[in-house]
């Protein structure tokens, strides 16, 4: 039982990190029609600029870690990844969207691979820790709370917590607010929205730099649970992506449903036993993603079948009018992204 619940809430904290990702993931997606492969090297920039402030020049401890300059470190990572997801948007996203689909896919590997570049030239060490801001080791034994024969870490649920509360504040956002109304208009007709003077260019660059921002205030917050390199914030953007995939895209709270879901799949492989010996932690990391994609390739076939019975015996219909050229797929109605 013990064990049982301290991998059940490992694998949901590390899922609401995912379920995070996914729902920018899945905004951006439906905002722009692009997928956005460069988010996680955006997160990795956040977390190991928040180490470099945290740190200063010398090591840092958690005991040495105050609270005023871990909100300096997050504040100015917060500031980052906006600035560079919106600056990414602009310079590397925008001027291709209307072109072939090459011409994002390229400007958004760029991006990543810039990003990946920077932070392996200035941090060059296996893995590092972030040191814990919040005094979580004098709760219980050294953070970690007895509840009758079951034993878990208090830092897990306090992540949990986060990602709950970000969650909702996204789905709130896009439903009740102004600013939401309009990326929703701008998801269901960009010509629509414009018709009715939505700004969309300038709400798009903020909507990239909000998502950024969104991810690493969750990836900065659970960073100090684990070891994390220069290759930790791509793999958040991978996992993320995969969740978003499998639910097609959908609203927020699917999305964040489908990050846990996959973090409780993947804790769950990394204590799993075939024949009594454990499939171990490379595995933990494989097994998800590869039922994930399985998953999403089997609805992908679903529903190009189901578009092809439909078609069947239907008359052959006129060649539609060219609507927009910025995104490649449809988008469902209007309420769906809230």
């Amino acid at each position: 039982m013990s064990l049982t619940l301290q991998v059940l809430l490992a694998g949901i904290a590390a899922g609401a990190v995912y379920g995070v990702v996914a729902i920018g993931h899945t905004l951006i997606f439906r905002l722009t029609g692009i997928v956005y492969f460069a988010f996680g090297d955006l997160i990795g920039l956040g977390v190991f600029l928040a180490l470099v402030v945290a740190a200063g020049r010398g090591p840092v401890t958690q005991a040495g870690l105050g609270g005023g300059r871990f909100a300096l470190a997050l504040l100015t990572a917060l500031a980052a990844c906006m600035a560079a997801g919106g600056v990414t948007y602009r310079l590397a996203i925008r001027p291709f969207v209307a072109r072939p689909t090459v011409g994002w896919i390229a400007g958004v590997v760029a991006v990543a691979l810039a990003v990946q570049a920077i932070l392996n030239s200035v941090f060059s060490r296996p893995s590092y820790v972030f040191p814990d801001p919040f005094p979580f080791r004098r709760v219980g034994t050294s953070g970690i709370v007895h509840v009758g024969s079951a034993t878990f870490q208090i830092r897990s649920v306090f992540v949990i917590a986060v990602g709950v509360v970000l969650a909702a504040l996204t789905a709130w956002t896009l439903r009740t607010t102004r600013f939401g109304r309009g990326l929703r208009a701008i998801a269901q007709d960009i010509d629509a929205a414009r018709l009715l003077g939505v700004p969309v260019e300038r709400m798009t660059t903020i909507a990239f730099a909000l998502v950024g921002a969104l991810a690493a205030v969750l990836a900065i917050v659970a960073a100090p649970g684990q070891p994390f390199d220069t290759r930790s914030g791509a793999l958040f953007g991978l996992k993320g992506l995969a969740a978003a995939l499998v639910i097609g895209f959908a609203g927020p709270w699917r999305a964040f449903a489908a990050g846990i879901a996959l973090g409780v799949l993947e804790a769950c492989a990394g204590s799993l036993e075939i024949g009594g010996s454990s499939l171990g932690p490379s595995y933990r990391e494989v097994l998800p993603l590869v039922i994930v994609l399985v998953l999403a390739a089997a609805g992908a076939a679903r529903g190009m079948i189901g578009r092809e019975a439909g078609e069947r015996g239907r008359p052959p219909s006129p060649a539609p009018a060219m609507h927009s050229a910025r995104r490649p797929t449809p988008f469902a109605a209007l309420g769906r992204l809230g």
